[in-house]
């Protein structure tokens, strides 16, 4: 039904190209334009790149052109699928800079969750789930309590399992009273949890592969310790804006420590952070780029 309605509203009314963000509705914009040469273009969300399957197969053989988040994906659908690789293109995602900008006011986080204004707090913001490495994180910043009474962790987030996979562990630690959890946070309380922290964490990417979470803690000048798994290692430059681990418990420590002792080099990196994030994440810098795909797609329009 879908596709018939879009079939013949697109009778009526004249379109250069239709932009799809889903599969469903790539599916249902690529059969409604059958037979015709109007261009479906497709952003595409996933980090490391689509699953190689007979949906995705007939996607990006219909599709004008892709949009991909990051050097990784573009490499492994140019492999996994028969596209050429002229209609791939990869745009740096975008973040509201003016939104997460440290310098407008914010509610207080630390007060809200009773966090001492001279703690340090190494902030992460993922869903509980047992595929985000939580216990490697724990037993990290385990042992930075033990060495620097100061440190505290704020989890931003919440899941279906997080008593067993967060709160027991913390218990169990000892570290219930320097682990801040905040549950699900939107608007300017989110931004407020952000701008709360004194470097930000991530460590692997989750439903979303473009990692959202990561650019947004950039854009309010977080230095950051990240793992080198999915795109990570792509959005986050290695001894520029942040450091970039293995993901283990051991490096993520070492991290931590560094960043804890080193407030010039935190400072230094935070800036680059939310430099990176005005330069390569905008929202200008992003829509020019789509509609610079718009046109290179429009140039030699013809039937898909």
């Amino acid at each position: 039904m879908d596709v018939w309605k879009l079939r013949r509203h697109l009778k009526a009314t004249t379109y250069d190209l239709i932009h799809c963000h889903l599969d469903n509705d790539t599916w249902i914009a690529l059969r409604a334009c059958a037979g015709t040469a109007l261009p479906v273009v497709r952003s595409s969300y996933e980090g490391l790149g689509f699953p190689n399957d007979r949906w995705h197969r007939f996607i990006l053989r219909k599709c004008a052109a892709l949009m991909e988040p990051s050097q990784a994906a573009l490499r492994a659908d140019v492999s996994a699928f028969p596209v050429m690789p002229e209609r791939l293109y990869v745009l740096d995602t975008a973040v509201d800079t003016e939104r997460f900008n440290s310098g407008r006011s914010l509610p207080d986080l630390r007060h809200t969750l009773g966090i001492p204004e001279n703690a340090f707090v190494f902030g992460i913001v993922a869903r509980i789930q047992a595929h985000r490495h939580y216990e490697d994180l724990f037993e990290a910043f385990a042992a930075i309590a033990d060495i620097f009474h100061g440190a505290r962790l704020m989890i931003v987030g919440r899941g279906t399992r997080q008593e067993q996979l967060a709160i027991r562990p913390i218990r169990a630690l000892g570290l219930a009273d320097r682990v801040h959890f905040t549950g699900y946070l939107d608007g300017d309380d989110y931004a407020g949890a952000l701008a709360a922290m004194d470097a930000g964490m991530f460590l692997t990417p989750g439903t979303d592969g473009t990692c959202r979470a990561v650019r947004e803690m950039m854009s309010m000048g977080k230095p950051m310790i990240t793992s080198s798994r999915g795109m990570l290692p792509e959005m986050v430059t290695a001894g520029a804006d942040g450091i970039v681990t293995d993901g283990s418990a051991g490096q993520l420590r070492d991290a931590m420590r560094l960043f804890y002792e080193n407030a010039d080099l935190r400072r230094r990196y935070g800036i680059a952070a939310r430099e990176t994030a005005r330069t390569r994440f905008s929202m200008d810098r992003y829509a020019g780029a789509v509609l610079e795909v718009y046109e290179k797609t429009l140039v030699h329009p013809k039937q898909y």
